[in-house]
Formats: C-alpha cells, sequence, structure tokens
C-alpha cells in the first residue's frame, strides 16, 4: 500500500490535520464537506487506523494521525526542495515554509534576530512565529501544528530531539523611580509560577507572601515594573540601561537551560538544517546578553539544568 505525494486523500487530511475544523478544510481544497467527510473515511479505511477524534464538537488527531501527519509535513518539505531545485532560479537560496513556536520573552529578543540571517539571505523562505504558553510548547510541536519549538524544559515524548541552544539567566527587578510596592510580584497570568520558582531556588523551602498583577506581554510586564506596579523575575538579556529599573540586590541569578526541539527524521532538508543552524549559531551569544553590566556570578540553576547537565556528564562517561 502506497500513498503517492498527489493523493487527494493525503492532501485532505493534511489540510483537515492542520485545521482541525472540517468546515474551514473543506473551504480551503474547493469542496464539499460531505467530500472531505468521505476522504477522510476512505483514507482511514485504507490504512486500518483511526486518524482523529471526533468530541464535544471539536476535532483531535489520534497518535496515527499525528505520525501521518508528519509524514505529510516532510514530504511537503522535500516537494519543495525538489522543485526549487529543478525548476528554480538555481541561485542556491532556499524556497519554502516552516513554523515555529516559543515562549514569550525569547520570540522578539531571540528567535526573531536568529532567524533573520537565514531569511534574508533566502527572499523567498516564509516562516510564522508565534509565541503559546511553556506548557503549551511541547504538545504544539508534538501534535504537528508547528515544525520547530523552543523552551524551557526538554521534551520526554520519544522521537523529540533536544538540543540545549543555551541557558537563560533571570533576576529580580524593580522600579529605579518608584517605590512603594515591594509586595507585589507581577507573572505573565495566574497559572505562571516561575516567581515562585525563583524564590525557592534562593531559599530551598520557603516563598514570601506576595500581592499579584499580570502582563501576558513580557515587555509590558517590565514597563509594569518600571511604573512602580511591582517586582518581577525577567530575562537578563531583556534588560537595557535606558530602562528605567534596577536589579534588587541580595537575590542570586536563576539560571534555566533554553532547549530547540523539532522531529527525529531520517533526512533533514537543507530548509530544516538552516533553520537549524541559524538558531544553535545565533541564540547563544543572544542569550549572554548583558547591557545593564551587572556583576551575575554564582548563579542558582534550575532543576531542569541541573538535570540536563546530568545527562550530558553520563553521556561523555
Amino acid at each position: 500500500m502506497r500513498l503517492p505525494l498527489s493523493s487527494p486523500l493525503l492532501e485532505s487530511f493534511l489540510v483537515l490535520a492542520r485545521e482541525l475544523n472540517f468546515s474551514r478544510a473543506a473551504d480551503l481544497l474547493h469542496i464539499t464537506q460531505p467530500a472531505l467527510t468521505k476522504r477522510i473515511q476512505n483514507l482511514e479505511s485504507l490504512l486500518g487506523q483511526a486518524l482523529l477524534i471526533r468530541q464535544y464538537g471539536s476535532l483531535e488527531l489520534t497518535e496515527s494521525g499525528r505520525l501521518l501527519q508528519r509524514y505529510g509535513a516532510a514530504l511537503e518539505h522535500q516537494e519543495t526542495e525538489l522543485l526549487a531545485s529543478l525548476v528554480g532560479e538555481r541561485t542556491g537560496q532556499l524556497a519554502g515554509f516552516f513554523r515555529i513556536v516559543t515562549y514569550s520573552s525569547a520570540l522578539r529578543s531571540m528567535v526573531l534576530p536568529a532567524l533573520a540571517h537565514v531569511l534574508r539571505a533566502n527572499p523567498k523562505l516564509s516562516c510564522q512565529a508565534f509565541k503559546a504558553e511553556v506548557e503549551q510548547l511541547h504538545e504544539m510541536l508534538i501534535a504537528g501544528k508547528v515544525d520547530f519549538c523552543i523552551s524551557l524544559s526538554e521534551c520526554e515524548r520519544a522521537g523529540i530531539e533536544n538540543v540545549q541552544i543555551g541557558v537563560e539567566r533571570d533576576v529580580l527587578i524593580e522600579s529605579a523611580v518608584h517605590e512603594g510596592r515591594d509586595a507585589c510580584y507581577i507573572d505573565h497570568d495566574p497559572r505562571d509560577n516561575f516567581t515562585e520558582k525563583f524564590f525557592l531556588s534562593q531559599t530551598g523551602s520557603t516563598v514570601p507572601r506576595m500581592e499579584r498583577a499580570y502582563f501576558d506581554d513580557i515587555y509590558g510586564l517590565i514597563d509594569a515594573v518600571a511604573e512602580g506596579i511591582g517586582r518581577a523575575v525577567v530575562p537578563v538579556h531583556l534588560l537595557d540601561p535606558a530602562m528605567p529599573v534596577r536589579v534588587v540586590p541580595g537575590f542570586r541569578p536563576f539560571d534555566v537551560p533554553v532547549f530547540l526541539h523539532y522531529h527525529h527524521q531520517p533526512y533533514y532538508t537543507r530548509l530544516q538544517q538552516a533553520v537549524i543552524q541559524a538558531l544553535l549559531s545565533h541564540c547563544p551569544p543572544l542569550l549572554h546578553t548583558n547591557r545593564l553590566g551587572v556583576a551575575l556570578e554564582s548563579a542558582v540553576a534550575d532543576d531542569a539544568l541541573v538535570a540536563a547537565q546530568s545527562r550530558r556528564q553520563r553521556a561523555q562517561q
């Protein structure tokens, strides 16, 4: 049994897997919704596997569906590369499209400048880069919603590559202008426990009693600190001397590992290799940026960083 690259069944499934909505997928394919449903049923019958779970008005891919989606995505990347080499301008430039997701503080400060190098060099290369909550990042890669993911912890799912690209160093900051709200701490949302992790890293057991405020955007969060709304734990590489904030003395920096994730596969296209290389080359120095020039010795490591270092040491033995 073989599914050719031009198979309408495979094409229909890949569009539906991306949209997770029969109506939108049918519109994109220029077919009726019943016709799309029939194609998916035929594909599931051909494979002998359920590809989608339909429940409570929503769609979710099964494990077999996720595997087929990754297979289809790999075919699309290889087809784009093949066509570019056969009928393209033969300039050696890359063409195609990729998707990457990361957490709030990394998108603008790290991912954008790192990818700018490869995008400027390849005008026909396009991408979709966006942010998501930390707890959603791995699942978006596993579900096939993105091709690359940058997160603050290793992904434990089999078949996912975990490549450490650096260490994010975090410090506690407060307003350099306003006073009076030292007991208020700012995070992204009520589910964000990064401030608690920071204080546990300092004391090992206790978190101070605190008032809370929330700003979803990392730069809005820093602005809130500057306005005296509260204190916050933020990456050093985001801070600039022009910002009216200062590092709160008496606390050690908090080091958190930064990982690049993507699906392991036997063959990586030139596009995929270029994206991986751009991130591995340009992200580490961006993470080491320290415009404030503050002394950051004797940092305390996050549990995820300690675990990653231990695994590397065991692998080298």
